[in-house]
């Protein structure tokens, strides 16, 4: 295994306490944590190294909250699962025992280690881990939590399903919003469904139902076709600068030219495109927001396959899954006769996990 003796300063004075879990198995597993435990007794400032079968537990957490009143230890490592579980956890049990909470750091064994790794691999990883965690916890200052004054003000930028819902949200506990979203649309990826699984609902009736009371709330403001160029300031505090330019893209001039034969006005919507929140700009324009808060809600492109990808864009029955909800939503027949290009379909195929979990070298382009 790895030395971690250089790592850690060895006249800090601070007392390290070490906690291994065995997460049930999960680590203990695929991990030699007995070994892990003895090996990071010999880290230059460790003085406690424990294993648990549960260090989440009420006994796990006792262990520690005993070593931190007694003195044995002044900061805590825990090799454990993410700390997105845990943290919280492991932190309370530190103010509970009168510690500094922040005198705490985390090294994720198990989904960093023993789910990825096995045998030798996963023991030496581990004990690398906690020992790059023991030299940062030797490193680190007692802190103290401030409360800032915030600007009364949100911005949310992207005005999907999530955005338009976070905004409602926002705007009823009485916090003034800005929704920014670059597409002349709301409704994001949605806008581009027939029907929503499991419950079969109109992906239609519920954005135009929470666009409407989106547009029609007195809180909220909503800028389309804008995008920020700009950004500046601090928690509870931030200046955006903000754009908002005419629509340009490929894809939002077909949605555009789609809503237009539909005969859509601003406020209502035009399927496999969303709603039409107001007149779109005919230049470019630039101003401020003054904000306390930003939440991203920028949603997701969908993965799109080369020209030739096992036939995508040279055999034209080869669709992807959003064209192919298209052509069912837009079926005169409403899906009891599938035609594609005019050809019927008589059975469909389904290609799964194109583009995430393809193998190397498959369908490189040109190919």
């Amino acid at each position: 295994m790895a030395d971690a003796r250089k790592q850690v300063d060895p006249g800090s004075g601070h007392k390290v306490g070490v906690y291994i879990c065995h997460c049930g198995g999960n680590i203990s597993d695929h991990v030699d944590v007995d070994a892990v435990c003895a090996k990071a007794e010999t880290i230059p400032g460790v003085t406690v190294a424990r294993t648990n079968m549960f260090m989440c537990s009420d006994p796990g957490q006792e262990l520690i909250m005993e070593d931190l009143r007694s003195g044995k230890v002044d900061r805590v490592v825990i090799a454990s699962c993410a700390p997105s579980l845990h943290e919280a956890t492991f932190r309370n049990a530190m103010l509970r025992a009168g510690a500094n909470p922040y005198l705490y750091e985390h090294a994720n064994i198990r989904e960093q280690v023993s789910w990825v790794h096995h045998g030798d691999a996963a023991t030496q990883k581990a004990f690398r881990l906690i020992a790059a965690a023991t030299a940062k916890a030797d490193q680190l200052e007692p802190l103290e939590p401030l409360r800032v004054e915030a600007r009364r003000h949100a911005t949310v930028i992207g005005a999907g399903i999530a955005g338009l819902k976070t905004a409602w949200d926002l705007a009823e506990r009485g916090i003034d919003v800005a929704l920014l979203e670059q597409s002349p649309f709301l409704g994001g990826r949605v806008a581009q469904l027939d029907r929503l699984s499991p419950t079969g609902e109109s992906a239609e009736e519920i954005l135009t139902d929470l666009a409407s009371r989106v547009l029609g709330h007195p809180r909220v403001t909503v800028h389309n076709c804008a995008s920020v160029t700009g950004f500046q300031g601090y928690i509870g505090n931030f200046q955006l600068q903000v754009t908002r330019r005419p629509p340009g893209s490929e894809e939002d001039r077909e949605k555009l030219d789609l809503a237009a034969r539909a005969g859509k006005t601003p406020g209502s919507f035009a399927a496999f495109a969303g709603v039409l929140p107001t007149d779109l700009p005919r230049e470019a324009q630039e101003f401020t927001l003054n904000t306390g808060v930003i939440v991203l809600a920028t949603g997701f492109k969908s993965y799109q396959p080369r020209t030739g990808e096992y036939g995508f864009g040279s055999l034209p029955e080869v669709v992807t899954l959003p064209q192919f909800l298209r052509i069912m939503a837009e079926e005169p027949s409403h899906g009891s006769r599938l035609e594609v290009n005019g050809k019927p379909i008589r059975s469909v195929a389904l290609i799964h996990c194109v583009g995430s979990r393809e193998i190397p070298g498959i369908h490189e382009e040109g190919e």
